[in-house]
């Protein structure tokens, strides 16, 4: 989630992170590893016919138990596990707004995953990164406005989070052509065995997920105050945004890998494989490089941006972690739907550990900057286990040359924009910049013939218009 740039103060950026932090790593934890069970039982039982043996009810079952439990920790260990040290009076306002956040987060992560299952992949995208950004951004405008204040201004962003849940879970009961109840068959022992061990396989690995996510925030919080979580927020979900464009690309490569291992296809994995670390890195690096020009011109547009301008680094350090993550295209994806999974899940554990551990010898010391680069040096260090693993178990090796051609192309880029400077408005240098980069970049990946996708993407456009 994008944070705004609008409150009054940066303790009150932090209390919005907080609440996202809070809520995300509830619902990771008690989405109860559906999103698993799906990936790994739901391919042997597509059927539309007899409704896919109940799965859409299967899944709100599962959303409901998990919405269940939040409920009750909230009631009897809220007072306990809801706090921060600082700025206590601003957090305990507003805290009882994380349980609705959780109750259709939970509904969005599982009804999502059983949409996506259908193919339905394009709607999820649409709801997490547009829809709810759109009324943040309407939000925005009403508290600039002054039409609404700063706690009319926090209920708009909790809802921000629970509109995409209602709207998929309307979405799913349209595309499951016959609504059933979950088939017994499910339910014999074999079948609930698998069921049981993939969904606590998918909550350690949703929950050491959203620790690697969520932990350096959380920790600023506690270590630091609301402010410095505020000012960190911020680059932090700039450097993220770089993951969008991968959201989508991700969601369709799990379904086809998982839809793949059922048959063995270990062509169309590879192919996967391969071009996602080539397309995604590209992305990756097109966008923080681009983002690293922008800072600066964007930054100084208010003195209210002052303390971002002077934290700009957080950007770069964290950028770099999400372009090692891209790098390695769909390698999460694919793990998570092999037989090798549990290596997945003990991975993404010893990155949660790494996170944990890095953040709390480097925040004390290097402060939000020792938080930007334990998150980093974590994440990339756990996708070079991965790409070892994927080597090692299946022979998968997506770093040819033309990998390594796109690799040089991008560091060039980086550091072109790294040293770029100009005396010009900051008006004149976002347009400048944004143009220039986009033809400079895009024109040598065409060039270079460096990606089959983009290429063909830009002739099918070609032969639209002309």
């Amino acid at each position: 989630m994008i944070m705004p740039l609008v409150t009054r103060n940066n303790t009150e950026l932090g209390l919005l992170s907080i609440l996202d932090s809070v809520s995300g790593i509830f619902v990771a934890v008690l989405g109860l590893g559906y999103h698993q069970v799906l990936l790994k039982i739901f391919p042997k039982y597509r059927n539309p016919e007899n409704g896919h043996y109940g799965f859409f009810i299967l899944g709100i079952f599962f959303s409901l138990i998990g919405i269940s439990i939040s409920f009750l920790i909230f009631i009897f260990f809220g007072d306990k596990l809801l706090r921060v040290e600082t700025d206590i009076t601003l957090f305990e306002r507003f805290s009882f707004l994380i349980f609705p956040m959780i109750f259709f987060r939970i509904i969005f992560l599982n009804i999502d995953s059983y949409v996506r299952m259908l193919y339905q992949t394009f709607i999820g995208v649409f709801l997490e990164t547009f829809l709810s950004k759109v009324v943040i951004a309407a939000s925005i405008v009403l508290y600039v406005l002054l039409w609404i204040d700063f706690e009319q201004f926090v209920y708009l962003y909790a809802f921000s989070f629970c509109i995409p849940g209602l709207v998929v879970l309307v979405f799913a009961f349209m595309k499951t052509e016959k609504i059933t109840m979950p088939s017994k068959v499910l339910f014999v022992p074999e079948e609930r065995k698998k069921i049981y061990e993939y969904a606590v396989f998918g909550m350690l690995l949703g929950a050491s997920t959203s620790i690697v996510l969520y932990i350096d925030q959380l920790m600023l919080g506690k270590m630091l105050s609301l402010e410095d979580v505020g000012i960190y927020s911020i680059l932090f979900f700039a450097a993220r945004f770089i993951l969008i464009p991968s959201t989508g690309i991700n969601r369709i490569a799990q379904v086809v890998v998982a839809e793949s291992w059922l048959v063995n296809d270990m062509d169309t994995i590879k192919d996967v494989y391969v071009k996602s670390c080539v397309n995604q890195m590209l992305i990756a690096a097109f966008l923080l490089g681009l983002g690293w020009t922008m800072l600066d011109p964007v930054f100084s547009l208010h003195e209210k941006f002052t303390a971002f301008a002077e934290n700009k680094e957080l950007f770069l350090i964290l950028g770099i972690g999400v372009l090692v993550e891209m790098s390695t295209g769909a390698n999460a994806a694919i793990i998570s739907t092999s037989k090798h999974y549990r290596y997945g899940m003990y991975l993404t554990v010893v990155l949660a550990v790494l996170a944990i551990v890095l953040n709390l010898l480097l925040i004390g010391k290097y402060q939000l900057v020792g938080a930007a680069i334990a998150t980093t040096t974590a994440m990339s260090i756990v996708n070079i286990l991965r790409w070892i693993l994927l080597y090692k178990a299946y022979k998968l090796q997506p770093f040819d040359l033309n990998f390594f051609k796109a690799a040089l192309l991008s560091a060039l880029f980086l550091i072109l924009c790294y040293y770029v400077s100009y005396e010009a408005s900051p008006v004149v240098k976002i347009a400048l910049n944004l143009i220039a980069g986009t033809i400079i970049f895009w024109g040598l990946v065409v060039g270079l013939k460096l990606s089959e996708d983009v290429n063909k993407w830009l002739l099918k456009m070609k032969n639209k218009f002309f």
